[in-house]
């Protein structure tokens, strides 16, 4: 191969991986809290405290404006919603839904359950168009700090009583073809430690995997 053409080859690729490397995500949801960790697993941040300010962050990455942004808080699957055990800037939250959100629209129940969903959640609707970013926002994912972007912060203080939460955001994107797709996100945020599954729902688990056993040996 020509030296030349094997030398723009590699640089083009050198640039590109840099690019999707660094990548500001079009949407974060973050914690900004002093107990704030980070969890590489899940990609998550978590806090342990009980009043926080939560974060939702968007970047303009590639001059696309954002539609219908929305806040989803979670609760465990074992866990009924509870009347003053959520506030999110001074108002009570307790009408949360079954399922897996989005809970309205062409895209209903299609978020990505990550093992969180499906189960109680509530959404907040945070802005129908975001079409304006003011502010330099930075990829809060640790490491990448430096990443930097022309954006937006959304901030919202959060107390509760529950011991786990779970909270994503989401908005979307409008193509050439005026079809909506879900823009990219990256970072959840939760307080407290993630539930453990009941004994039950393990037992049920298990048996179903069993019965998938005997099924497949018996198509054999």
């Amino acid at each position: 191969m020509n030296k030349k053409l094997l030398l723009m080859l590699v640089t083009i690729a050198v640039i590109a991986c840099g690019s999707v490397a660094h990548a500001i995500p079009a949407l974060q949801t973050y914690i900004n809290d002093p107990s704030a960790t980070w969890n590489t697993a899940t990609e998550t941040w978590v806090t342990s405290s009980n009043s926080f300010e939560l974060w939702v962050i968007t970047a303009n990455t590639d001059s696309k404006p954002l539609y219908d942004l929305n806040l989803v808080c979670a609760l465990a699957p074992n866990q009924l919603p509870v009347a003053g055990a959520l506030t999110i800037d001074g108002i009570d939250y307790n009408n949360f839904a079954n399922g897996t959100p989005p809970s309205w629209g062409n895209s209903t129940g299609d978020y990505p359950p990550h093992g969180v969903y499906p189960t109680d959640y509530m959404e907040l609707s945070i802005s129908s168009l975001v079409d304006t970013y003011p502010d330099i926002v930075h990829n809060m994912q640790p490491g990448n700090y430096a990443d930097t972007a022309p954006g937006k912060i959304f901030k919202f203080q959060v107390t509760t009583t529950y011991s786990w939460l779970h909270f994503d955001s989401y908005a979307y994107f409008r193509g050439s073809d005026g079809k909506f797709t879900f823009a990219p996100n990256s970072h959840d945020a939760e307080k407290g430690t993630p539930p453990v599954p009941e004994p039950a729902t393990m037992l049920l688990l298990g048996l179903g995997l069993a019965g998938t056993g005997l099924l497949r040996r018996k198509m054999k």
